[in-house]
């Protein structure tokens, strides 16, 4: 009977050692992050807000500072826009991967030539819907945007793309790498819930192909 219970342990173990290793083989080769569910966009304002002489209603207008809750809102979203302490293209780079993500129409469109302003070129840009694992990208670019992709799957960087991020960046730059994400995250929620439209002129999320749209 002993015998028969070192067996059973030794091949309990096995299978613990085979599961985690098969777990571990599939993280690293895990493809590009899925996208959200699709949804039907909705074509104008979900609540009553004015318009402007575009016709289009202006994102203030959908938050406006008159409410305690926006006010305070905006001050926060903002400080993004104004105090980064990383590479404006690299922060590009994670907010144009979060809008790809999130279906984030709005957050694209006006990120589209910003991005390109910081940096980035037009084939960067359209490659960034393929994800990080696409050929081209520099090792830290592919880094940045795994960081976006594992905050959106799991809400949590993995411990090789964090040391990977803290070769170049310091420690409160790593804390702003997840707070950049987590902004423009909540944004797509905001825009895409209430409505927010772009202006005519200026083009929005990609159409997705079969091979991009995960």
């Amino acid at each position: 009977m002993k015998w028969l219970a070192m067996v059973i342990g030794v091949t309990l173990a096995c299978s613990v050692f085979s599961l985690a290793g098969t777990a571990q083989t599939r993280s690293a080769s895990a493809g590009p992050a899925d996208r959200v569910q699709s949804f039907d966009q909705l074509a104008g304002p979900r609540i009553d807000v004015p318009a402007g002489p575009d016709g289009i209603a202006p994102l203030r207008e959908f938050c406006p500072e008159s409410s305690d809750t926006c006010r305070n809102y905006w001050a926060y979203t903002i400080h993004f826009v104004r105090n980064y302490t990383i590479p404006l293209r690299d922060k590009e780079l994670l907010i144009l991967r979060t809008a790809w993500l999130s279906r984030g129409d709005y957050v694209w469109g006006r990120h589209n030539l910003m991005g390109q302003d910081a940096g980035l070129t037009e084939t960067e840009v359209a490659r960034i819907t393929d994800g990080p694992d696409a050929a081209g990208w520099s090792d830290f670019d592919a880094v940045l945007l795994r960081a976006a992709d594992e905050l959106h799957t799991s809400r949590f960087i993995s411990e090789a793309t964090w040391q990977a991020l803290g070769e170049r960046y310091t420690q409160d730059q790593l804390i702003e790498v997840v707070l950049i994400i987590g902004n423009y995250t909540q944004l797509t929620m905001f825009q895409n819930t209430l409505g927010v439209q772009l202006p005519p002129e200026v083009e929005g999320l990609p159409p997705a192909s079969s091979s991009r749209d995960n």
